[in-house]
């Protein structure tokens, strides 16, 4: 958990108010900090990652004069334009595509607001930016930089002096020697070309994401900066410009936009809009427990530093750009209780004693799973997502109608199972060291497209078992499933001929139900066995149990 250090003298100034420094300690943990340090003279407090603007003391401080009531609502800033421009050179595309950026003119730089800057760019980086991996922020002294900026790649011959150097090195011997290189070295790695920003005369100022040049670095003597933030996806750079731009304001700096000029699109940096959300006070109410009147919940908003109004039965919100966590309407209840005041709450322990217990349906699960270890299986627990290769292609079925998941970061893992039977034969595969017979059986859910239900798909549950031996037959596989069935549910099945693409033709059937299909069960196909790389023969089964779970939620109905 990252954490910022609050000094007493100048958390009072930025707070204001007449605020004494035990006030602003006891408020801490009502804002959602955690005190890990506390002397005479500071305060370390730890907070939560999804809170980045509280980053520096700037972010706690506006956050203090909210909850105090000094200053309420969303801050309002003038964000002033200039002439300053980046050109995006296509040979950066490759590598790290985005660039965006701000001027800070203006401020008053000393040793503890330099500690906080660097602290929060670090804070930024290791967070939102997942270790400079989303994106990475270079802070540099503005007056020595003759715009306009080029944003480009270059070999690993290209030269220049890194921060805190006195003599040029290569790219190459940064990756190599240097440690921050060697650090972060393979967030460009893979790559023949590397990015670096210029000025007009070819100063460089960045290397990013690895370090910037030692020709623009911040001192005490600097006022006015500028501040580039690079990545793959321009949204989360602008995350952290308005959270550093919010911090300079507070700071009593001026904060300009510049021009990014990207082949043929331009566009002006930073976005800083305040975005909104429309809620239901009613519902604000329910997820807190607690009954609010609109009036109380705007109230409540503005002390959480948001601007809020209110429509008919519902709360309009704006909230600040540098709030980048609130997503959902569960985030604005939340913020409604830190401005209301948590200390407000108070007990209430009149409450209904109740013994919970296993429903119907459960029992019936564990049922099935103590008759399946009693028959000499083995339980086992897949994922959810597989493979369309393990789910289609090597037991040769057609994969029309298949569910896939958007954004997948893995192509093992990117179809919904509609069938247990081909991850369970994966398993063996993987397995194939192991000592036969090896027995197993899984009760899990399946996933199918169904136009009428919630989100289009349809959830069951389906119980599978796997036999592999030297002997595993159909019959073995169908004495399992008539025990389980009998055992269990004290239902006998019916079976007929039936044929799938990866079972043996002539030993595979359809298991019935009081004359409704149910599932299948049958040999595997030898091919297929070696398709998977197995050594001994398998016999499979699997059933869906909504038949048995129907007459199940009829007896908890009735």
């Amino acid at each position: 958990m990252p954490v910022v250090t609050l000094y007493a003298d100048r958390l009072r100034t930025l707070v204001g108010g007449g605020i004494t420094f035990q006030q602003i300690v006891d408020k801490l943990p009502l804002l959602g900090v955690h005190i890990e340090e506390q002397a005479g003279d500071h305060v370390r407090v730890e907070y939560d990652p999804n809170r980045p603007d509280y980053s520096t003391d700037y972010g706690v401080a506006r956050s203090l004069r909210g909850s105090f009531g000094i200053e309420t609502g969303l801050p309002r800033h003038d964000l002033k334009g200039s002439t300053f421009r980046i050109e995006v050179d296509p040979s950066v595309k490759e590598v790290r595509p985005c660039i965006s950026g701000m001027l800070v003119k203006g401020l008053k730089l000393d040793d503890e607001t330099i500690r906080q800057i660097i602290s929060m760019q670090e804070d930024l980086c290791n967070g939102i930016g997942r270790k400079r991996h989303r994106l990475a922020i270079g802070i540099h002294n503005s007056d020595v930089v003759v715009p306009p900026l080029t944003y480009k790649a270059v070999p690993s011959s290209f030269r220049f002096v890194p921060l805190e150097h006195d003599r040029e090195l290569s790219i190459e011997e940064i990756l190599s020697s240097h440690p921050t290189g060697r650090k972060y070295g393979h967030l460009v790695s893979g790559h023949d070309l590397y990015p670096v920003i210029t000025d007009s005369k070819g100063t460089v100022l960045s290397f990013p994401p690895i370090i910037n040049g030692n020709a623009t670095r911040v001192t005490t003597s600097s006022s006015n900066l500028f501040v580039d933030v690079t990545g793959a996806k321009p949204t989360v750079l602008e995350d952290a410009l308005a959270i550093m731009a919010e911090a300079f304001w507070d700071a009593g700096a001026e904060v300009h936009g510049i021009e990014v000029l990207d082949g043929a699109e331009s566009f002006q940096a930073p976005d800083l809009s305040p975005s909104s959300m429309t809620v239901p006070a009613r519902a604000v109410s329910d997820l807190i427990g607690l009954s609010f009147k609109p009036s109380a919940i705007v109230s409540a908003l503005r002390r959480a530093r948001f601007n809020a109004s209110i429509v008919g039965s519902r709360v309009k919100v704006e909230i600040p750009r540098y709030r980048v966590d609130i997503l959902h309407i569960v985030d604005v209840a939340e913020e409604v209780m830190y401005g209301y005041g948590f200390e407000k709450l108070e007990p209430d322990f009149t409450f209904v004693y109740t013994v919970g217990s296993l429903s119907p349906r459960t029992h019936l699960i564990e049922a099935i799973r103590r008759t399946a270890v009693g028959v000499g299986l083995q339980e086992v627990m897949g994922y959810s997502l597989t493979s369309k290769e393990v789910l289609y292609d090597r037991v040769h079925r057609p994969s029309d109608g298949a569910i896939k998941v958007a954004a997948s970061k893995s192509a093992l893992f990117e179809y919904l199972k509609d069938m247990i039977v081909p991850t369970h034969l994966q398993l063996l595969a993987e397995n194939v060291q192991e000592a036969y017979p090896q027995n197993i059986f899984e009760v899990a859910e399946v996933f199918t497209p169904d136009p009428s239900a919630e989100a289009g798909v349809k959830e069951d549950l389906h119980l599978a078992v796997a036999l592999s031996d030297n002997a595993a037959s159909f019959t073995d596989a169908r004495s399992v499933l008539d025990t389980i069935l009998l055992k269990t549910f004290a239902a006998k099945a019916t079976y007929r001929r039936s044929s799938l693409p990866f079972l043996v033709e002539g030993r595979t059937a359809e298991c019935l139900l009081d004359d409704r299909p149910i599932g299948f069960v049958g040999e595997v196909d030898p091919k297929v066995i070696i398709g998977f790389g197995l050594r001994a023969p398998v016999s499979v089964f699997e059933i869906s149990l909504s038949s048995f779970f129907d007459k199940v939620a009829i007896k908890e109905r009735v």
